[in-house]
């Protein structure tokens, strides 16, 4: 290999986070690269699908208004750049009992954060969306703002953008050594060397094959999507969900519809390539690199009988893929420095629900890489959080 190339900050994974913190990085006037071992935009990772929910009434914790909320602006300004609409706005249905996580989670956000929202009971439901078939007791939260970002072209926004203000992308290229120190950090890739004075790592699911000796608690599970069309929609009125083909997007909300305890699937409307819907979490566990885009009958099947159940539509099945959440026991974001290496910044993993805050996440890593205040409390996604220091005590213990 050649002598190393030297940068001041260099990014390993240059998927949703890595694209948007080496687009922002782009604008410093930092001599920067970003490395990924595939070549992004892909199918390899937690970053595709075609399309992805933004929602700020968040039932997962009221911490992650703020920066659902400064992330807005950043997509608009995307879109602007990209020619197209990176987001679209459709609303968001929330489903559940009243007591569930997915609806008092979500009421807790907006109550807390003043985001405008109806709550609605079932009667209420069935007749403002009639393709949805809840139960007597299942009530709803619509809040007004939620919508649809579009990975695969966000990604390729980030990362064009960001080499057209002079940065280098690398990609098709692994990851092969770490070697840091307080001085500079030197990686040996399976191309060639660098050495960097900042190093911010947002690799996703390989995060511990980078950093073995954090030894974090993370899980790795597959998530198959399908998209599905509707038998009966072509020329019904009723278009609240109808996967009837047509030359603008259809105007319905997404939703996510804790149908049982614990248990959940979301739906993204038909925006001409039919109904996209997946279960949100609760997949099998994997490695990343047994990662397969093959979804099995039986799942088809499955999500077929779910979406019968809940949904006015008789789905026929048009295709798939497969995605990865990386999950952290509480399900929060890691977004800190490196426990023994001040300039290593770390932004991985985001437990299935981290997409729609990529675009301000960028700009945070870009703060923490050139050591300016982030505005905005990072401690709750520390890497020496109590979650994840009980976790590794208890791995490594059965270890």
């Amino acid at each position: 290999m050649a002598d190393s190339e030297t940068y001041d900050i260099v990014i390993i994974g240059l998927g949703a986070h890595g694209s948007s913190t080496l687009w922002h990085l782009s604008r410093t006037g930092k001599k920067i690269a970003g490395i990924d071992r595939f070549r992004p935009p892909h199918q390899r990772g937690s970053s595709h699908g075609e399309s992805r929910i933004i929602r700020q009434a968040y039932h997962e914790n009221p911490l992650y208004v703020p920066l659902v909320r400064a992330s807005y602006p950043i997509w608009k300004e995307l879109g602007q750049i990209a020619g197209k609409p990176l987001y679209k706005k459709t609303g968001g249905l929330f489903l559940g009992k009243k007591d569930s996580t997915v609806v008092s989670g979500a009421r807790l956000s907006a109550d807390t954060h003043n985001i405008p929202y109806d709550y609605l009971d079932a009667t209420t439901i069935r007749n403002r969306f009639s393709a949805f078939r809840p139960g007597d007791d299942t009530v709803g939260v619509l809040e007004h703002e939620a919508g649809i970002l579009f990975p695969e072209a966000a990604i390729a926004t980030f990362l064009h953008t960001a080499a057209a203000n002079g940065a280098q992308v690398n990609t098709d290229e692994q990851v092969m050594a770490i070697f840091p120190s307080k001085e500079a950090i030197e990686l040996t890739t399976t191309k060639r060397k660098y050495r960097t004075a900042k190093l911010i790592v947002t690799a996703g699911a390989w995060l511990n094959t980078l950093f073995p000796e954090l030894n974090l608690p993370l899980s790795i599970r597959r998530q198959p999507l399908f998209w599905f069309r509707d038998r009966a929609a072509t020329g019904s009125p009723d278009r609240s969900i109808t996967t009837t083909r047509s030359p603008a997007p259809v105007e319905a909300p997404i939703f996510l519809w804790e149908y049982e305890k614990g248990q959940m699937f979301y739906g993204i409307p038909d925006l001409g390539d039919c109904l996209k819907l997946g279960w949100h979490h609760d997949g099998r566990i994997i490695s990343p690199d047994e990662l397969s885009q093959n979804v099995e009958k039986e799942e088809i099947a499955a999500m077929q009988q779910t979406a019968t159940q809940y949904l006015a539509i008789d789905p026929i099945f048009q295709k798939s893929c497969v995605c990865m959440y990386t999950t952290t026991p509480d399900e929060d974001f890691i977004i800190d420095l490196h426990p023994d290496h001040p300039n290593i910044v770390i932004a991985s993993p985001c437990s299935g629900h981290g997409f729609k805050f990529s675009a301000i996440i960028g700009r945070l890593l870009t703060d923490l890489a050139l050591d300016r205040p982030t505005g905005f409390d990072l401690a709750p996604f520390s890497i020496r959080r109590k979650a994840l220091v009980d976790a590794r005590a208890i791995k490594g213990a059965k270890a």
